[in-house]
């Protein structure tokens, strides 16, 4: 996950570049800031070192709004996410604004969360996040039970290739990623979401009215307590598309991976795979998929397991 640091240092000239995410710098765009919280180091070019930050924040700080510019957060770079921190990105952030995170794993940029006041709040649109290590359930040794990690109320919202660690067996986010208000066309696809502790209440929270949303192609593998489901939809989503998502919800008990409210909710929910599994016993009342009254998507070959060693069966039934 991540670009390469060539690309990420050759996007700064105007010519206009596409990043392997499909994302395209039109010209006029730039890279407007690298993030590293270790400073220069030998080897950095003189663009990089006059361009280098050591916080998120100040990175931004330096976008101009509305002009597609990125900011390259660069291999090493960690960063806390506290009340401070929370208070300072959201100050600094602009529509359209692109972050970016070169590198993978271990090496790859990673923010921590670190107390429950820390929340990236996210209330612009055209904002993009690609290729971070977000470890919201906070550090490894200790647990934030942060209450809400991201906050989404901005329009064209991207959130692409993160792998985020939502829950580390002492403690988790109780709600990492929620959509609110009337914020559409949010895309939310490839990213990965590992959570050891079991308690988690919602991954990928939907409370917006807006239309034309996408959560595609994720994995998912953590817990989601009772019906509320790893995906939970719970507003009126007009053309909702949940594509392609695999999903392990590990909470002993809790009977939905992709839980969708009693409200109009139209769309396509399709080729979901589903378990719901606690460490590999079967969990009795499953439906893998709860629906609504309201609800009215098409769905289409989506499959659920609840016992191990077992293939998944067709949810829901088919139409006659």
């Amino acid at each position: 996950m991540g670009i390469s640091l060539q690309d990420a240092q050759q996007i700064y000239s105007n010519a206009g570049l596409r990043t392997q995410y499909g994302l395209v710098l039109p010209p006029g765009a730039r890279v407007a800031a690298f993030v590293r919280s270790t400073g220069v180091q030998n080897g950095d070019d003189a663009f990089l070192a006059t361009n280098l930050v050591p916080t998120l924040a100040q990175g931004l700080a330096r976008v101009r709004s509305g002009m597609g510019d990125f900011v390259v957060c660069l291999p090493g770079h960690v960063e806390n996410v506290d009340a401070t921190m929370s208070a300072a990105f959201a100050a600094a952030l602009l529509p359209g604004t692109k972050i970016v995170g070169v590198g993978r794993g271990n090496n790859a940029p990673t923010f921590t969360w670190t107390n429950t006041a820390g929340s990236l709040v996210i209330a612009q649109n055209d904002v993009l996040i690609a290729g971070l290590r977000l470890l919201t359930a906070g550090p490894a040794a200790t647990g934030t039970n942060t209450v809400l990690a991201i906050t989404v109320s901005g329009n064209d919202f991207g959130f692409f290739q993160n792998e985020l660690e939502v829950g580390n067996g002492l403690a988790n986010a109780i709600t990492v990623l929620s959509v609110t208000g009337t914020a559409g066309r949010y895309d939310i696809s490839g990213n990965v979401f590992r959570g050891a502790n079991s308690a988690n209440t919602v991954t990928i929270l939907i409370n917006s009215t807006g239309g034309d949303g996408r959560i595609c192609d994720n994995e998912i593998m953590s817990g989601a307590t009772s019906a509320t489901g790893n995906i939970n939809v719970i507003a009126v989503a007009a053309r909702l598309k949940i594509l392609r998502n695999v999903i392990n919800n590990i909470t002993a008990g809790s009977v939905a991976a992709i839980a969708l409210g009693n409200v109009a909710i139209s769309g396509q929910c399709a080729y979901n795979t589903i378990t719901v599994l606690s460490t590999g016993a079967s969990v009795s009342g499953t439906t893998g998929i709860t629906i609504g009254a309201a609800v009215t998507m098409g769905f289409f070959q989506n499959f659920i397991v609840n016992d191990p060693l077992a293939s998944g069966k067709l949810l829901p039934t088919v139409d006659t």
